[in-house]
């Protein structure tokens, strides 16, 4: 009885085992290399994903600087506008204490007139106590130096007027007076009519009548008030 070849059954085994290494290792290379490859595939899809939220950020905070640049910008305009409306705010209140000061001031004029042929003389006792008449008539503010008021008309015989104005008068009680200088031959007693002329209008003194030469009679007082308003007394 003839024995069996083995050569062919081991070369039946080798070539099996060969192709069962082979299968063996394209299944671990794919168990192990596939999901890696996956993997990586996820990691550069997020990669390119979080690289186009960064050029979006990038983006966002370029236009966010832009506007903040806007903004400071604004803001100092404003700034500028603030400081300069504060300056018309701050000019806009020296005028209107200006114009309060001006307005808060008034001038005075005292007319007095009589018809006869006598002398009659004007007097005003202003509120520092200066008296202004014929010889002290302050027109070249001799008299009473830094005073502006004046005796600015003074006639020696009538009929006649006499004047005195005062550009800016301080507030207080100027007494108005009138004195019979002198007769001239005339016996009548003059009949004085005098007027006041302030930044407000005009009054009229109620006439007086004058009998004794010499002699100051009283016609009426003129009260300056702080804020340039006058009260007329007489």
């Amino acid at each position: 009885m003839r024995r069996p070849s083995r050569e062919i059954n081991i070369f039946s085994l080798s070539a099996l085992d060969l192709f069962a290494s082979a299968l063996g290792a394209f299944i671990l290379l794919t168990v192990i290399l596939f999901p890696y490859y996956l993997k990586n595939h996820e990691i550069v899809s997020k990669m390119t994903q979080l690289q186009q939220e960064l050029e979006s950020t990038q983006s966002q905070l370029t236009e966010c600087q832009s506007q903040l640049e806007q903004s400071q910008r604004q803001t100092q305009e404003c700034q500028s506008q603030q400081a300069q409306s504060q300056q018309q705010l701050e000019k806009c209140q020296a005028e209107v204490t200006t114009c309060r000061e001006q307005l808060a001031q008034t001038f005075l004029a005292v007319i007095i007139k009589w018809q006869t042929q006598q002398d009659i003389d004007l007097h005003i006792i202003d509120p520092g106590g200066h008296e202004f008449y014929f010889s002290k008539n302050n027109q070249s503010r001799n008299d009473f130096p830094g005073v502006e008021a004046e005796l600015s008309v003074d006639m020696t015989t009538g009929p006649g007027i006499e004047i005195w104005e005062n550009p800016q008068a301080r507030p207080g009680t100027y007494k108005v007076y009138a004195n019979l200088y002198a007769r001239k031959g005339d016996s009548n007693n003059p009949i004085i009519k005098s007027s006041v002329y302030f930044r407000d209008g005009s009054v009229k003194f109620n006439e007086k009548r004058l009998t004794q030469e010499k002699t100051k009679v009283l016609l009426g007082s003129i009260v300056v008030k702080p804020d340039g308003s006058v009260q007329i007394i007489g």
